[in-house]
């Protein structure tokens, strides 16, 4: 397991690829949110993809002044994230597994968010 940071967000969207096998929550629809990670064990920020429940992501986001629009079926940030909200974003600890890549990308599923 990986403790993560989401540092920006580029949009999140609902999970539409069935063949993933989750171990959190499996039934649970998933939404995956799309953008900047930084895995402090390596200090590494990088594009990837943070598969999470909606309820987890009202934890990441909540009261942190983000609002979101919704275009073609994906939410964006209605503007991008202020350092402020980068940074109150950036101090909520997500525990994720790792689950592989796609692409360029590294997917992981969150397991707690702290």
């Amino acid at each position: 397991m990986a403790e993560l940071h989401v540092l920006g967000i580029a949009y999140i969207e609902i999970n539409s690829q069935q063949e993933l096998e989750f171990k959190y929550k499996p039934d649970v629809p998933k939404l995956q949110l799309v953008g900047t990670l930084l895995n402090p064990e390596s200090e590494d920020e990088e594009e990837g993809v943070l598969f999470l429940t909606q309820k987890q992501l009202n934890q990441l986001i909540a009261n942190k002044d983000i609002e979101l629009k919704v275009q073609d079926d994906r939410w964006y940030p209605l503007k991008p994230l202020t350092k402020e909200q980068t940074k109150k974003v950036g101090l909520v600890n997500v525990d994720a597994n790792y689950m592989g890549t796609a692409g360029d990308l590294k997917c992981y599923e969150a397991i707690n968010i702290s």
